[in-house]
């Protein structure tokens, strides 16, 4: 295989990937759905840029670089695509800068008519590809000093950087509003993308730059064949980074998977604490269950149920105890999570361990009930299970944590201050 083909399949081989993992997220997401096409139109350019595909479809239909053009025409219309979604994000997202509306329809769709027009009427009059000693074919290389050939890239190479200059520009403006908002994993992937479109403008200079050389008979750097090798690699790591920008959702799945499994084991003490005041039924679900450190640690299957379930255990158990937490016992113990250095979140977390504990002890030791019990949900819970299960970790940290004994004697110290 010669080395441009695997150069290619650098950029195959993850372009199909992606687009085969994303089929089933197309339905009802429309931006979703236009990247996938932008993306699967680049993959089948990419196919038919292989040696050996290129030769075949020569042989088989006798028009000599038909599978070129067919690419390139595939390549603008994932271009123009690209545009399009650039367009339909400027629209969801209000009032419009001065590029964005060279992104609407009307100039869209001229500049898309007028270079697949003289892509059509130029390629006929092009200079037939170079076969260079590998075999590889080079059509670029063989448009140096050529001027059809030279127009003919001129309307590939601009449509392509133009859409790329919008989507660089979209995705730069899409990170900073997502940092601003403190989604760093959304921002980094639009930067990334972002990044990655840029890279995509400089393949579009970089393969003019050996064109304009030929039209001015100047000698250039290098030789065509390194040219080609150069601007291959650039092409495969924008389209790299294209890739990890749009995969978005899989890398906060993935984030979303790391953090929850963190969550339930980190739950996994204060759960075993509390369980023992629940109701019969469910302590008899708890054993039947049993699942073992192990498998909290290594088996990702029902992920989220397991951790929903032992939220809800938690949850549950913390409302088993509140007869014996005292209606003034959180004031106080947040009080003295105060005295003991404590502030914000981890004051409240400490308070809320502190009295979960005193509540719990009460509850199996069969102590008298408080005389003013708590009437309010102790845990600071909503209706989000990522956001309880994060809370609930850190009570979790304190509630086992050496503090607790400082706490209760602090609390003690403060109820009798004499």
């Amino acid at each position: 295989m010669i080395v441009d083909d695997v150069i290619a399949l650098c950029t195959i081989v993850p372009l199909w990937t992606w687009c085969l993992w994303r089929i089933p997220y197309l339905y009802g997401t429309r931006g979703q759905r236009e990247l996938w096409a932008v993306l699967a139109l680049l993959a089948c350019g990419a196919t038919l840029r292989l040696g050996f595909v290129e030769r075949a479809i020569a042989d088989w239909t006798g028009i000599r670089d038909l599978a070129v053009v067919v690419k390139h025409l595939a390549v603008m219309l994932s271009s123009v695509l690209l545009w399009r979604w650039v367009d339909s994000v400027a629209t969801d997202a209000g009032p419009r800068r001065w590029w964005q509306r060279l992104t609407t329809a009307g100039p869209r769709t001229i500049t898309a008519l007028a270079a697949v027009v003289a892509v059509g009427v130029l390629f006929p009059f092009t200079a037939p590809s170079l076969v260079e000693a590998d075999g590889d074919r080079n059509f670029i290389g063989a448009q140096s000093g050529h001027p059809a050939g030279t127009a003919y890239m001129t309307a590939y190479l601009g449509t392509m950087a133009l859409a790329l200059t919008f989507s660089g520009a979209l995705c730069k403006m899409a990170a900073r509003a997502a940092r601003r908002s403190g989604q760093r994993m959304f921002s980094t992937c639009m930067y990334v993308m972002s990044l990655g479109c840029w890279i995509g403008v400089g393949y579009s200079f970089f393969r003019g730059s050996y064109l304009v050389y030929g039209l001015a008979d100047a000698e250039y750097p290098m030789s065509a064949e390194a040219a080609d090798r150069v601007s291959s690699l650039i092409q495969v790591t924008a389209i790299g980074l294209i890739l990890v920008g749009v995969s978005f959702r899989g890398w906060e799945n993935a984030t979303l998977v790391v953090r929850r499994r963190r969550w339930l084991i980190a739950l996994r003490s204060l759960w075993h604490e509390l369980v023992s005041v629940l109701p019969a039924e469910a302590i008899v679900r708890v054993l039947a269950e049993g699942p073992a450190v192990s498998r909290d640690r290594y088996d990702p299957r029902g992920l989220w149920e397991r951790l929903d379930q032992r939220v809800l255990d938690i949850s549950d158990s913390a409302l088993e105890v509140l007869p014996w937490i005292g209606e003034d016992l959180p004031h106080r113990a947040m009080d003295a999570a105060q005295a003991c250095g404590l502030g914000g979140d981890d004051a409240e977390a400490a308070a809320q361990a502190l009295c979960l504990r005193i509540g719990r002890r009460g509850r199996v030791d069969d102590e008298p009930r408080a005389d003013s019990p708590l009437s309010v949900p102790l845990l600071s819970m909503g209706h989000d299970l990522d956001t309880n299960a994060a809370w609930l970790t850190r009570v979790a940290r304190h509630y086992h944590s050496p503090l607790m004994e400082t706490l209760e004697s602090r609390l003690a110290t403060l109820r009798n201050p004499a």
